[in-house]
């Protein structure tokens, strides 16, 4: 296991009170005085009013936009509750710049849905691992530096100017660009930093918030949830073998495309929908993962090799986006084991709840005026048939993420 700031390795368990869950897998995409006449206290009095009137448009437009968004996903939300498999208690895997109203909240419906074994986090401080580790008894926080043997932020910046050629320290949605290529690089090595992982583990971006319980795996008999292509179907008659939920309907960029080509000479994988694997967390597995590692570092297993050949796969036109661990590991899996995996049918998720305006919107009500996780947002999202969402602040300028008063935390 790679170093912690904590002295042993002690897993917390969570209470055994919810075994329980139901399963959900959805196969989701003024009237007076002359108005030259100035009176105070008439306009004291107005003031009220334009409140009100502010509060009734706002609440107008946030029932519209609930309205438009129940046509557009209702109508398609199927729910499956069969071909599951069961499976020993898993770990989840993090990374996260600093500790926020968001990851708390990303901590606690992890917990309350997945009911992960251990929930590692990964960060920047022991001061932020602190307030991480105070989430949930589960949490067990490490300090990216020392997470995985080597691989500091200042050789992948060091690696990122001299080699590659583009300005380390170039902002890109809350991080610099060498803190962008490093959480990747930690997600991935997490197998090294952390031997005693769970054999199937998840990788999950702490600003994704779960809605519902969440089946990860999959027996291959069930080609209900097998994608159009029936790539992911049973691979014979009677054979069982588990499957991996694989989400769609991320975005694609040319730079995921030709960094994947450049390290395996093969081309980069794409949902039947055309839709990208970029979808914020995913499932792995741990033999699977050793050697897609293996074969990006030209078979030195364990060593760094293969963080210096995704870098100088890297185009530096397209270095913003460059790089994508999801991409790159599903669409590696998918050529070589494409029977471990089952696509589901339909996108199930939305980066923002009800889009950017409604969060900027929302952070108004709130005293710092920071954009945080609003339970009835969360509520409606599930009520539509979302299994998460993404609360990217990082992403929206007003919800200034990185003003330097929430350097340590943001809205907490």
């Amino acid at each position: 296991m790679g170093p912690s700031y904590r002295t042993s390795y002690q897993i917390k368990q969570l209470p055994p009170d919810s075994n329980d869950l139901e399963v959900r897998v959805l196969s989701p995409k003024s009237t007076h005085g002359s108005p030259s006449t100035s009176y105070p206290s008439i306009s004291r009095r107005r003031r009220p009013h334009s409140r009100r009137a502010f509060k009734w448009i706002f609440a107008g437009v946030l029932a519209l936009c609930f309205l438009v968004f129940f046509i557009r996903v209702s109508s398609r939300v199927k729910v499956i509750h069969s071909g599951h498999a069961d499976h020993d208690p898993i770990d989840v895997v993090a990374v996260s710049l600093k500790p926020s109203c968001v990851t708390r909240e990303a901590v606690a419906s992890l917990n309350r849905y997945l009911q992960p074994r251990t929930i590692h986090i990964v960060t920047t401080s022991i001061d932020k691992c602190r307030v991480f580790d105070a989430f949930a008894p589960n949490v067990v926080c490490h300090l990216q530096d020392a997470f995985v043997e080597g691989l500091t932020i200042d050789r992948v910046g060091d690696f990122l100017q001299r080699s590659v050629g583009v300005d380390q320290h170039k902002q890109i949605k809350g991080r610099n660009l060498s803190g962008w290529y490093m959480q990747q690089f930690i997600k991935l090595g997490s197998i090294l930093a952390l031997p005693g992982l769970s054999e199937y583990y998840v990788i999950w971006d702490l600003d994704m918030v779960l809605l519902s319980p969440l089946q990860l795996l999959w027996r291959n008999g069930d080609r209900t949830l097998s994608s159009d292509d029936g790539s992911a179907a049973a691979s014979s008659a009677g054979q069982i073998q588990i499957q991996t939920l694989v989400n769609i309907g991320g975005s694609v960029a040319p730079g995921y495309i030709t960094s994947f080509q450049h390290l395996t000479t093969r081309s980069l994988e794409f949902a039947p929908d055309g839709t990208s694997f970029v979808t914020h967390w995913m499932v792995v597995y741990k033999p699977y993962l050793r050697e897609f590692l293996k074969e990006l570092s030209n078979g030195d297993e364990g060593h760094l090799d293969w963080v210096w050949r995704i870098l100088r796969a890297v185009d530096p036109h397209t270095a913003d986006l460059g790089f994508s661990e999801y991409a790159s590991y599903i669409s590696w899996v998918r050529q070589h084991y494409p029977q471990s995996q089952l696509l589901a049918q339909r996108k199930t998720w939305v980066r923002h709840p009800f889009g950017q305006t409604t969060v900027r919107m929302m952070r108004l009500l709130r005293a710092d005026r920071c954009c945080c996780p609003s339970r009835l947002m969360l509520l409606l999202l599930r009520a539509v048939g979302f299994v998460y969402t993404g609360y990217e602040v990082g992403h929206i300028a007003e919800c200034r993420y990185d003003a330097p008063e929430h350097a340590e935390s943001y809205g907490l």
